[in-house]
């Protein structure tokens, strides 16, 4: 076995072994060398270990088992994310502080009322008696050769008090894996399996969450009961949310360019305004120089009316003068008019 030295490197006592002598993990133990070295070795799990896990034990998972604990993991976390009465939590030893019966590590615990509500909380293992509530919701994951999840775990969360378990068989050994799902409800103490919807799905009453299996049975998906909307996982929240960014970059982009081409014509209509303004400002010059070339010619044929006038008044006077002096003319001469007579 790999031995590990706390203090000087030491020689391993014993050859490193196969992967084959740890099927299910292993557990570090201590050991003292007669010069009192302290040393650490691995201990292969056993299947009963799985049960009743320690903490600091390694536990080998399979590649599918770890991405469906992931992802069952986020869905919840995030749906509880604003809501600090209840705890979610992956591979949590659980201390039920009842006598006998094991405590093991679900892959997916959903804990409602919860009493420390700090999310600093470093919590080794969940004491139920301590913390005054236990898990609403179990979910365990199998996996190919580990015995367990399907048969004493049932009795054990049964016996917990667990109100609903759920367990969800990948079947990753299989050519095509597909996901099998069950799940369990306690009614008056005892474990009643949860009957199937018409389409197959399992209804969560603890969390208002449907579990189902889609595209012939190698998609597991999880919706809202009450709202119908997909629950994501991490990877899907953020493809949905790049989606999200980018349509609204493209909405962005097209009121940007709504917003241009309202501009655009905006700035031809003020061109067509400014236009017809400088047109009609022509016109009112033209007219203007009209108006004033017509005065000056009405000026002028008065002026020229006032000098005729005038004339005529000049002349009328003078045939005036004219005859009142050949009338005086007369009278001083009265022989020579009457000679001319």
């Amino acid at each position: 076995m790999p031995i590990y030295a706390r203090s000087a490197p030491q020689k391993p006592i014993t050859p490193p072994p196969s992967i084959d002598k740890f099927p299910y993990g292993w557990r570090l133990k201590t050991k003292t060398l007669p010069s009192g070295d302290k040393i650490d070795y691995e201990v292969p799990l056993t299947a009963e270990d799985l049960l009743d896990p320690q903490l600091g034990d390694c536990m080998i998972q399979r590649d599918k088992h770890l991405r469906s604990n992931t992802n069952l993991f986020t869905v919840f976390d995030n749906r509880y994310a604003n809501d600090p009465s209840v705890g979610v939590f992956s591979d949590l030893k659980m201390v039920w502080g009842i006598p006998g019966l094991k405590e093991p590590a679900p892959d997916v615990a959903v804990v409602p009322n919860l009493q420390n509500q700090d999310e600093e909380a470093d919590r080794p293992t969940f004491k139920v008696l301590q913390e005054g509530t236990r898990p609403g919701l179990v979910i365990e994951i199998m996996s190919p050769g580990y015995p367990g999840d399907d048969t004493e775990k049932v009795n054990i969360y049964e016996q917990a008090g667990v109100q609903e378990y759920i367990i969800i068989n990948p079947h990753s050994e299989k050519a095509i894996p597909y996901y099998e799902i069950r799940g369990y409800r306690l009614i008056n103490g005892k474990y009643q399996l949860i009957t199937p919807d018409r389409q197959g799905r399992l209804l969560s009453e603890t969390t208002g969450v449907w579990f189902g299996v889609y595209q012939k049975g190698r998609r597991l998906k999880l919706r809202d009961a009450h709202t119908g909307k997909w629950l994501l996982n991490a990877r899907e929240t953020e493809a949905a949310l790049l989606k999200e960014t980018k349509a609204r970059q493209k909405a962005e982009e097209r009121a940007l360019a709504e917003a241009a081409a309202r501009l655009a014509e905006t700035a031809a209509r003020i061109a067509e305004t400014e236009a017809r303004l400088e047109a009609e400002k022509r016109a009112q010059a033209e007219a203007a120089a009209r108006l004033a070339e017509a005065a000056a010619r009405l000026e002028a044929e008065k002026r020229a009316q006032a000098e005729a006038a005038a004339r005529l008044e000049t002349e009328a006077q003078i045939q005036a003068l004219k005859k009142r002096l050949e009338e005086q003319e007369n009278q001083s001469n009265p022989e020579e008019m009457l000679m001319r007579s």
